[in-house]
């Protein structure tokens, strides 16, 4: 793999094509995610990989509310944060440069680059590090992968400290 462009291809998985479906929004679905990307339905946690990763293909988040949608249909999820963390990262190297990819807690990987790019946002009080998943979904980066970037990779400016990764920096403090 030589190009960022390659690798982008290489590990994103597709997302559904929600965005050109126009379904009947539905009542009473009963599913929520948790501020640990817990999903539950009717209160029981959903734990079969397959079946979160299947919802995960027709999530999307329009306006701050969540949507799952398929072709006759649109339900309302509530999320208490963002559906995905980030739990663990690994550095790649391409042909002219490194890039960190981040891991969502369903075993998805995400390049950190222009296209998912770091963005700082409030939670409890604390400005943290959100990936930027597109359809307006974002991964809140866990407090374990925050630390070890702090520890492994930061460096520091007078904006605050960083990360680089596709050439670029992201900030994890201002």
């Amino acid at each position: 793999m030589s190009s960022l462009s390659d690798l982008i291809a290489d590990l994103i998985t597709p997302h559904a094509p929600t965005e050109q479906w126009s379904g009947q929004v539905c009542g009473g679905l009963d599913m929520a995610i948790d501020e640990q990307g817990r999903w539950f339905h009717q209160g029981s946690e959903i734990k079969r990989l397959g079946l979160l990763k299947l919802f995960a293909s027709v999530l999307s988040c329009e306006q701050q509310r969540h949507w799952l949608t398929t072709p006759v249909e649109r339900c309302e999820v509530q999320v208490a944060d963002v559906a995905f963390l980030v739990c663990s990262w690994y550095r790649h190297s391409l042909a002219d440069i490194d890039v960190l990819v981040a891991v969502d807690n369903l075993g998805r990987k995400w390049p950190i680059c222009e296209q998912f790019p770091l963005r700082l946002q409030r939670f409890h009080q604390q400005e943290l590090p959100y990936l930027q998943l597109g359809r307006g979904l974002q991964a809140r980066v866990s407090r374990n992968s925050y630390y070890q970037w702090v520890e492994e990779l930061a460096e520091q400016d007078n904006q605050g400290v960083y990360i680089c990764s596709a050439g670029q920096q992201f900030y994890l403090t201002k």
